[in-house]
């Protein structure tokens, strides 16, 4: 048993490390805005409009998880100070944004709208999204 949980907790430590090279920033990058365009354009077509929004937040993965060039405690400190930012804004919004939907359906309109969430996407969106330009937004605060 005491072997299981050690095989475990390296694991995790392994998967805890894990991060891309920085190169594959720019691999994120430019999926990023291939697809961010693609959604644009993509009007009719609803596959190749779903596959643009998921191919957002593949190329936001990569950004997200891809090594800065000096990776020191700095900015593994800063890594993390975005990942929490963009929980608790994304939980924060993924809990007030069906409310306000809700009270402005109410308010505006005579149809009374079921209290509905917001969808997968939306939430995956805000979480890289916030991480992502919160983390570059903090670099150029400690430089």
């Amino acid at each position: 048993m005491e072997s299981f949980l050690n095989h475990e907790r390296k694991s995790l430590d392994k998967l805890k490390k894990f991060q891309l090279p920085n190169q594959a920033k720019k691999i994120g990058w430019v999926i990023f805005c291939i697809a961010f365009i693609a959604l644009f354009f993509t009007t009719k077509d609803t596959n190749l409009k779903l596959i643009a929004k998921y191919s957002i937040l593949i190329g936001l993965l990569i950004i997200s998880i891809s090594k800065e060039e000096i990776e020191d405690e700095l900015i593994k400190n800063l890594r993390m100070h975005s990942f929490t930012f963009a929980f608790i804004f994304a939980v924060f919004i993924a809990i007030t944004n069906p409310l306000c939907s809700y009270l402005a359906n109410f308010v505006f309109t005579e149809q009374q709208e079921p209290f509905g969430g917001i969808g997968d996407w939306m939430i995956l969106w805000l979480l890289l999204s916030v991480q992502v330009f919160y983390f570059g937004y903090l670099k150029k605060m400690h430089q």
